[in-house]
């Protein structure tokens, strides 16, 4: 057994004056006070080490060290675990109104100008190039092209002009803007296509003053060059579907083939190669188009109805 005399603290000396010994620096006293019990466990370790032989000092001194390690394990089941630090609140999204999500929903159709608010299909621009000369695909191919050259490129730089001038005169300005792209454009188109650019005849020149290039300068608010330049591309893009899908429908109606190749031994309509024929089928495809679409509108009206049905506002 342990010698408990031994584990007692010595006595300090009081330092003349009475005062107490002053303690080093650096050194502090602990503030956890172990208290180490003989355990079963601990007495079995002490008479294994008596019986390795060991001495009596070197018993005592495994025995206290393994009695004040069991007693700092008790401690540490006893402590508490740290509280958790509290996570900040999470912001609450503020939840749309019926009127801002009929207001995005009324935005994002403005914006659609492929689908939703397609130049041709849905506001009835370009109808004269389109019905005069897209009777295939090859004139389509290239009317699509000149779309591409004019439509962005002038509505970019009226715009800039117009934010030079104070947005005063913006039909001349988008007028001479057309112009003045029209011929780098007409260049590239030759170098592209040759002297077929030629069967274009006066419609080509035509597209200088169509209203879907120009039909801008009616808006009074001015946009910035970004948004031109992002709404130019959405309308070129929703004039070139409609460009394309009319020429090869009045192809293939017309002479039974698409871009050159033979679907129909036979002509189904030869009337859709006649200016006649094209209004009959721009009018046809027009319906079609805007009663899919307007069937869309509904359907997103009505889930949005839905979706606030419940609410006040």
């Amino acid at each position: 057994m342990p010698n408990e005399q031994n584990r007692r603290p010595s006595k300090v000396t009081p330092q003349p004056g009475g005062r107490s010994p002053r303690r080093k620096p650096g050194q502090e006293q602990s503030q956890t006070v172990i208290i180490p019990q003989l355990s079963p466990e601990v007495l079995e370790k002490a008479r294994r080490a008596a019986a390795e032989g060991k001495t009596p000092q070197q018993v005592e001194q495994e025995t206290v060290a393994a009695a004040e390690q069991a007693a700092r394990e008790r401690a540490a089941q006893q402590t508490p675990p740290a509280a958790k630090p509290a996570q900040p609140a999470q912001k609450k999204t503020a939840r749309k109104t019926r009127q801002e999500a009929e207001e995005e929903l009324y935005q994002s159709i403005h914006d659609d100008h492929l689908w939703l608010n397609n130049p041709v299909m849905v506001r009835g621009l370009g109808l004269a190039p389109i019905v005069a000369m897209a009777i295939n695909g090859s004139y389509a191919m290239m009317l699509c092209a000149a779309a591409v050259l004019l439509l962005t490129a002038t509505r970019v730089l009226a715009v800039a002009v117009c934010h030079l001038t104070g947005n005063r005169f913006r039909a001349l300005v988008y007028a001479f803007s057309a112009a003045v792209v029209y011929i780098p454009a007409y260049l590239i188109l030759y170098q592209w296509f040759g002297s077929d650019l030629a069967l274009l005849g006066v419609y080509l020149p035509m597209m200088v003053v169509e209203p879907v290039i120009i039909k801008r300068m009616e808006a009074t608010e001015l946009e910035s060059v970004g948004e031109a330049f992002r709404r130019g591309i959405n309308n070129t893009v929703g004039l070139c579907i409609a460009i394309l899908l009319v020429g090869a429908l009045r192809e293939l109606l017309g002479s039974g083939t698409v871009f050159g190749r033979t679907v129909f031994s036979f002509a189904p309509l030869p009337l859709a190669s006649q200016p006649a024929g094209g209004f009959l089928l721009l009018g046809f495809l027009a319906a079609v188009w805007t009663a899919v679409g307007g069937a869309y509108v509904h359907y997103k009206q009505e889930e949005v109805r839905h979706l606030y049905v419940n609410r006040k506002h």
